[in-house]
């Protein structure tokens, strides 16, 4: 259930995140986001690019935008893109009201007993600037459409004076680009605090 308490705020940094706009049915609202940052990035990217780079990467942002909010249970998401080359990384943001045990349900959140997991999922403590110390696990896992193995990642807090729970997660088919984006990734982190509602 959601929060009832506290929604997540992130500062993060303009120039490798791509905030992707809350559900909404407005196409005009959704298109206007994509040419703005895909012309944007191209502007930046110091490569040569013509209208039809940034008519691809509008659509890639529009597809992502849509498959984020269709099929993953967060309440915001970023979009990691430090440059034009590598491929749009989403990273989904959720702010749940806090139920039970802590340190139980933060290895629910990130998934520490995941069964689709090709071996034990890695679980650690991470400790974020704002949300203090929570969870961080890393596995492999396989799918039943594909030969391929994805990279997950999930993070976990509880914040308890807000009672919520947030989680923060990522998957990636290309393992080399997500292990690229793992700085990135851990950074976010510290820029995410829970305000209340």
């Amino acid at each position: 259930m959601n929060s009832k308490k506290g929604w997540p705020k992130i500062a993060y940094d303009k120039g490798i995140w791509i905030p992707c706009p809350d559900p909404d049915d407005d196409q005009k609202k959704n298109e206007r986001w994509a040419k703005l940052y895909a012309t944007a990035w191209w502007e930046v990217s110091g490569l040569k690019y013509g209208k039809k780079q940034v008519r691809n990467m509008e659509q890639g942002l529009l597809d992502l935008r849509r498959g984020i909010y269709a099929t993953q249970p967060c309440h915001t998401a970023l979009i990691h893109l430090p440059n034009v080359d590598v491929a749009p990384l989403p990273v989904m943001v959720a702010a749940w009201e806090a139920v039970g045990d802590k340190d139980s349900q933060l290895r629910v959140l990130v998934r520490a007993d995941e069964p689709e997991a090709v071996e034990t999922p890695l679980i650690e403590p991470f400790t974020a600037e704002k949300l203090g110390t929570g969870l961080k696990s890393q596995y492999l896992q396989k799918f039943k459409h594909g030969p391929d193995l994805t990279g997950v990642v999930n993070y976990a807090w509880r914040v308890e004076d807000m009672e919520t729970d947030v989680r923060v997660f990522t998957a990636c088919g290309d393992l080399g680009r997500l292990q690229a984006a793992m700085p990135d990734l851990d950074q976010l982190t510290n820029t995410i605090s829970v305000e209340p509602l």
